[in-house]
């Protein structure tokens, strides 16, 4: 069997599409109406989904939004090329680069599929970075030394989930300062939040601890 690099890549846009982002594993949960009752599957992994669409050439799932979304991470990939020539790529990121300039696969390319299966996540987050990283550059620093008691208003920016502590890395606007703690749940927009400064950073942003929500 031989796939194109559209296929691939366009199964693993799709797969980011139906799962609205990266699930490395299967995502189970607890039915709240059946508590004594079987777990319910609620997310397939990434890369099973990409992978068995392969298997069984359907790619009835597949739109012609994710084709282009797949070749949109693709290049993205490709333009690591530039890092790479500055000795600046870590080993996924060359194995990245590497996989974005293979034109055809085989279905013996398991690994590599389950490696493309994250990449369409991996480029989304590094163009968020590189704008996030832009606006730091002309952020100011948020007042107070270590230790010290922070109460305002964030917006919210990203909140990634993080199975290894089982909490969520929220990435936040503070005024014109940028702040990032752990939380147990997800956050979203506005929210008036009471904490205390564990981390000036040299790149301008502060990491809190002991975050509670209030007002």
């Amino acid at each position: 069997m031989k796939f194109t690099a559209d296929q691939v890549w366009g199964c693993a846009a799709a797969a980011q599409r139906i799962n609205n982002g990266y699930f490395k594993e299967q995502v189970w949960t607890q039915p709240a109406t059946d508590l004594t009752g079987p777990m319910v599957l609620v997310k397939e992994a990434n890369k099973a989904l990409v992978k068995g669409w392969l298997r069984n050439e359907d790619y009835s799932q597949i739109t012609a939004a994710d084709i282009t979304a797949g070749q949109t991470a693709r290049n993205h990939f490709k333009s690591y090329t530039f890092l790479a020539i500055a000795g600046r790529l870590n080993e996924f990121q060359t194995t990245a680069m590497q996989l974005a300039a293979k034109e055809e696969f085989t279905g013996r390319d398991i690994y590599d599929f389950a490696v493309i299966s994250c990449l369409p996540s991996v480029a989304v987050r590094d163009v968020a970075n590189s704008e996030l990283k832009r606006e730091i550059y002309t952020s100011e620093q948020l007042q107070g030394a270590v230790g010290d008691s922070i109460v305002g208003d964030i917006t919210v920016i990203s909140a990634r989930f993080n199975p290894d502590y089982n909490k969520h890395k929220i990435t936040a606007r503070m005024g014109e300062s940028f702040v990032d703690f752990w939380f147990g749940k997800e956050l979203e927009g506005t929210i008036r939040i009471k904490g205390k400064v564990k981390t000036q950073r040299g790149n301008k942003t502060t990491q809190l601890n002991y975050v509670k929500i209030v007002g």
